[in-house]
């Protein structure tokens, strides 16, 4: 809780990025302003809980010269306010939610109480899964989009819960948000292609189809024929229900599994466990044919990638190895 705008701007920026807050209406002086910020690390995705007295937070063009920042922020508004991208200006009711690019401009606005919970991916996560147009960002997702509803159900239980999770668990939450939150993006896409009516068959389907394949990665005859047999349905019919998505079911298994083989690779309580058996539990049973798709998706080798990552704990944890003697 911060009782100053500049501190509350500070926490904004170590946090999420660089952004101006300028307080409005009552608190137009900065004087008794009140803000908060609760983040919670939870992989590769991050979850803020941010609020405070009436504001416009704003990106501005000079805050992109010389920007490292390459991410999208998905902003749901637990108040009404608005939005500001380029030309594009949304209202945004309560539950409603806007795709935000932070590598270009924009501004949020709330003439009353600011409060939103933003989802923070990184740009190179989200292009693997369904392309981003600028047409899209800055765009209302209203509230009523159903992959939203539960997107904001489960961040709600995690909040309600989460002195009661265990640490080990938010990778695995992350993922879940991650997941949701990619089919919200692909949700809002299909809205604009099908309608409502095509949204909901489909992307029911789409939900109940990844879940299965998460399930039975282990499989290595895993395939969309193992999909369209699973699901009483044509093998075209899987195709169509994934392309709507902006993939194809061979592509999403390949990605998931390189995924989930990623995941194992960087978890600390799995750098014991061998590389080959990593890719079995993928659904990979030869070493090689792993090792050259990981390197595909990644640019390392799966060793170079356990090795970096178990360099990054050590960096993070303060932990300083001894020199070979």
């Amino acid at each position: 809780m911060s009782a100053d705008v500049d501190a509350w701007r500070g926490m904004l920026h170590e946090s999420l990025i660089e952004l101006d807050a300028i307080p409005v209406g009552r608190t137009g002086d900065g004087a008794g302003y009140t803000g908060w910020l609760r983040q919670l690390d939870l992989g590769g995705l991050s979850l803020t809980d941010v609020g405070s007295d009436p504001v416009r937070v704003v990106r501005a063009p000079r805050m992109l010269v010389g920007n490292q920042d390459d991410f999208y922020l998905l902003s749901i508004a637990q108040e009404d306010s608005s939005s500001l991208n380029g030309n594009v200006r949304s209202h945004l009711h309560r539950g409603d939610a806007v795709l935000l690019d932070s590598t270009a401009p924009f501004q949020l606005s709330a003439d009353e109480f600011a409060h939103h919970l933003v989802l923070t991916l990184p740009r190179t996560d989200v292009a693997r899964v369904t392309p981003v147009s600028r047409e899209r960002v800055g765009r209302r997702i209203a509230a009523q989009n159903p992959v939203l509803r539960v997107l904001r159900a489960t961040i709600k239980e995690i909040y309600a819960n989460g002195e009661r999770l265990d640490s080990d668990l938010l990778p695995e939450l992350g993922n879940v948000l991650r997941e949701l939150t990619f089919s919200v993006l692909r949700s809002d896409e299909l809205t604009d292609q099908a309608g409502v009516n095509g949204l909901l068959g489909h992307q029911a389907q789409l939900l109940r189809m990844r879940d299965f394949i998460q399930r039975h990665l282990a499989e290595p005859d895993l395939s969309a024929k193992a999909v369209a047999a699973a699901f009483g349905v044509s093998v075209r019919y899987v195709e169509i229900v994934f392309r709507e998505s902006g993939t194809s079911p061979a592509r999403y298994i390949r990605s998931t599994r390189m995924e989930e083989a990623r995941r194992n690779l960087a978890s600390p309580q799995r750098r014991q466990r061998p590389i080959a058996a990593i890719a079995r539990s993928v659904g990979i049973e030869n070493p090689t044919v792993f090792t050259r798709m990981f390197r595909h998706f990644y640019d390392v080798t799966p060793s170079e990638y356990r090795q970096s990552q178990a360099g990054e704990h050590l960096r993070r944890s303060g932990t300083k190895t001894s020199p070979p003697r």
